[in-house]
């Protein structure tokens, strides 16, 4: 019965043994059956199911990513490099990250600071080893220098400095020259950080387990196959962190944008203002300047007021002022302040009148020139520029009938025309009352010596003596 039983036993123990060896056989077909031909284990279809975008594992593109992403540690605060970030980056072969303290505003938001400013100064040279002298006190840094000479110095400095020096930076700068312009700006990149974080935590988890299966693989085709997938999710990875340094730089320094210039000489011009008022009455320019809108009757005296203003930065000299509509001219303008003769600096003023009687035909037309020169004196060949300001005048037409004494004055005004006709007339003629006379003293000498003159002249009678012999 003994051995019986001790087979009985063996054949049990055999069994077990059996089935625990199949047990095992199974759960290692779990992990190893990527090697089959077919990726028959659940783990190689999630993998052949995965899509080959590079947004990594931070959108839920792929099934093995999303469930390596459910072990993972929950996103970091900003600021933070995050558990596993440099360990595994330095297991690839990369430079860890080193924590960056960034600029915390109030509640802890991530702030970059930028500002741009354009400083004049005497002297661009000067000012650039100034302005590096200040921000070096700072601790800052030069991060790069543009300079040229061309037409006009100009230099554009780069600086980078601590964001808790940013203010007392941009006033040392600021107070090399006369600030010509300035603008700061600032970029809350709180919630780029904590997404950049949370898709390369994401991302490190799925390649940590693409590199497990590709460990784990057999069959030359799905190595082939998990090696690209798993390169294009290291090569996603690094790419994060590129993106996550760039932030942590720009938020861990304020950046400064400096251009320095010297002050430009001012282009010459010549330019002037001219306005011209008029009044009722002839005062010799009492009540110059006046209104710029008048109403008159025809034929009433009224006074033409200009004043011209050089706006320019030439001085201007033999100048002319005229009214083409009133028929006007240099003779007709009275100066009363400043002369025609000049010179007219750049600001000074030229204050003058016409006088005459309203016509309801003309309409004024007010114009100017000079000579533009330079500060020797010496001519200038440019135009001036003239910004015209004319007055409105309103003259009524008389449509009255002509009196007796109009009649009268305008039949005395035609003898006075008629009589200066013929003052000019006799004033023409009388240098050549001598012509006449020459012209018949040459016709009477020329028929006396004619011969047929001399023919028609009457015989010489002699005496009988004479006639005798």
């Amino acid at each position: 019965m003994a051995k019986p039983m001790w087979a009985v036993v063996g054949v049990l123990v055999a069994a077990m043994m059996l089935l625990v060896a199949c047990a095992e056989s199974g759960d290692d077909s779990e992990t190893a059956g990527i090697g089959d031909s077919d990726l028959g284990a659940s783990v190689a279809e999630e993998y052949r199911q995965q899509p080959s975008e590079s947004g990594g594992g931070a959108d839920g593109s792929a099934a093995v990513a999303d469930r390596a992403a459910s072990d993972a540690a929950p996103p970091p605060q900003p600021g933070a490099t995050g558990p596993g970030l440099d360990e595994s980056f330095g297991a690839n072969g990369g430079n860890n990250l080193a924590p960056v303290a960034f600029q915390q505003v109030g509640d802890g938001r991530v702030i970059i600071y930028t500002s741009t400013m354009l400083v004049v100064v005497e002297d661009v040279s000067l000012a650039t080893q100034q302005a590096q002298t200040a921000i070096a006190g700072l601790g800052g840094l030069v991060f790069g220098q543009d300079t040229t000479t061309e037409p006009f110095p100009r230099t554009v400095l780069t600086f980078r400095v601590l964001p808790d020096d940013f203010q007392e930076a941009l006033s040392r700068l600021a107070g090399l020259g006369e600030l010509e312009s300035q603008q700061v700006s600032t970029d809350d990149v709180t919630d780029r950080v904590v997404d950049l974080e949370s898709q390369i935590i994401t991302a490190e988890a799925s390649v940590e387990r693409l590199r497990e299966f590709l460990s784990n693989a057999v069959d030359l085709e799905d190595v082939a196959q998990l090696e690209a997938q798993l390169l294009q999710r290291e090569t996603n990875l690094e790419l994060l962190r590129g993106q996550l340094r760039t932030v942590q730089e720009q938020a861990s320094l304020a950046t400064i944008f400096l251009t320095l210039v010297e002050p430009t000489p001012d282009a010459p011009e010549a330019r002037v203002e001219l306005v011209q008022t008029a009044y009722l009455d002839h005062d010799e320019g009492a009540r110059c300047p006046d209104d710029d809108e008048l109403a008159v009757d025809e034929g009433e005296p009224i006074t033409l007021c200009i004043e011209i203003e050089n706006t320019g930065n030439l001085a201007l000299t033999e100048m002319e002022v005229r009214d083409g509509g009133f028929d006007l001219d240099d003779d007709d303008f009275v100066a009363l302040e400043g002369s025609l003769a000049g010179p007219l600096e750049p600001g000074d003023r030229l204050v003058g009148y016409f006088e005459t009687t309203a016509e309801p035909f003309p309409n004024p037309s007010p114009r100017f020139s000079a000579v533009v020169v330079d500060e020797d004196g010496e001519p200038i060949r440019i135009p001036v520029n003239v910004e015209l300001e004319v007055v409105d005048l309103d003259v009524a037409e008389d449509t009255s009938v002509p009196s007796f004494t109009d009649g009268l004055t305008g039949s005395l005004g035609a003898v006075a025309v008629l009589a200066q006709i013929g003052v000019l007339a006799l004033g023409v003629a009388l240098p050549f009352f001598w012509v006449p006379l020459i012209v018949v003293g040459l016709v009477t000498l020329g028929r006396r010596m004619s011969p047929r003159g001399q023919a028609a002249a009457p015989p010489v009678v002699t005496s009988e003596g004479d006639a005798g012999d």
